[in-house]
């Protein structure tokens, strides 16, 4: 898959050929948007076609709402990881900046869509590319003007509940990581690299080793976590039956995790990554948050 920062206007002949487009924010590439790529990449192999996926680099609602605290559910880089696997050829990742937040529903149209050379877009039924009322999906054939074919998705549910990233954020926030699984299709995600921590663990004889991750990421609350961690492609406590999951611990600290590492088997995470209780090297950590646990020291 090819990652391409757009400009704007978008520059012609960007992708040389015709494109199955795909429109949408898609954080956390939940089940609803693997729907829509699903059904995007059906019509680009009967046509014969690239599929590309366009996004922002940051949530319009951080530019039209200065909502400049927002949390994600992926980083960019792990939403390319997650359309790589789902067979995008083409991430297209927009600026949203303050000017491209003011422009009307048909520079939109004729500036982005018409200039990548789509032959049809699919995006879902609430998606807009300007103010609400105006730039919608229902609108969109007007200002599309014959060039290029429409797919609207319908919205998709679980267990009567659409499908959204607000609920997963919510879900995550509070902890629920059995919803945020059913709504995502996928275990929580958290990445970043190992970083130093106050070594109180140490002194109790029980090194831990602290996350350092990007800080607009979704954090669950407070609590104990049954998890598995992938260091350098490794994969560390990792049971089909999930018998002997790593115990992770989230704390207060304003940017780590910090890991408690106290089951059956896990010891085999620090000879490999510890010496005299010192992380050895800087090693970039992944984990999946599997659920809370009830943990007793």
């Amino acid at each position: 898959m090819q990652v391409i920062h757009l400009p704007y206007p978008v520059k012609s002949n960007i992708i040389p050929s015709k494109i199955i487009l795909v429109l949408g924010f898609f954080d956390g590439v939940h089940l609803g948007h693997q729907h829509l790529i699903t059904v995007a990449k059906d019509i680009a192999q009967e046509k014969k076609l690239p599929l590309a996926v366009m996004t922002f680099d940051r949530h319009p609602r951080e530019v039209y709402a200065n909502k400049s605290n927002f949390k994600y559910i992926d980083t960019i880089d792990e939403k390319a990881e997650k359309m790589a696997n789902l067979g995008v050829d083409y991430l297209l990742i927009a600026p949203f900046t303050e000017g491209f937040s003011k422009i009307s529903g048909q520079e939109f149209v004729d500036n982005v869509i018409v200039k990548l050379n789509a032959d049809t877009v699919v995006a879902g039924f609430d998606y807009t590319y300007g103010p609400k009322k105006i730039a919608n999906m229902d609108n969109l054939p007007k200002f599309a003007k014959n060039r290029f074919q429409i797919v609207k998705v319908a919205k998709q549910t679980f267990s009567g509940q659409k499908i959204g990233s607000t609920a997963i954020r919510k879900a995550i926030k509070n902890g629920e990581m059995e919803e945020a699984y059913d709504l995502l299709g996928h275990h929580y995600q958290m990445s970043g690299t190992i970083g130093h921590g106050e070594r109180n663990g140490h002194k109790i004889g029980f090194p831990t080793a602290n996350l350092v991750w990007d800080q607009k990421k979704v954090v669950p609350k407070i609590g104990v976590y049954a998890t598995k961690t992938k260091i350098d492609g490794k994969w560390y406590a990792m049971d089909v039956t999930w018998d002997d999951p790593i115990i992770t611990g989230m704390t207060k600290a304003p940017n780590y995790v910090r890991y408690d590492y106290f089951l059956k088997g896990s010891n085999q995470f620090f000879k490999d990554h510890f010496e005299d209780g010192n992380i050895v090297g800087n090693y970039n950590f992944k984990y999946p948050a599997l659920s809370e646990v009830d943990y007793e020291y």
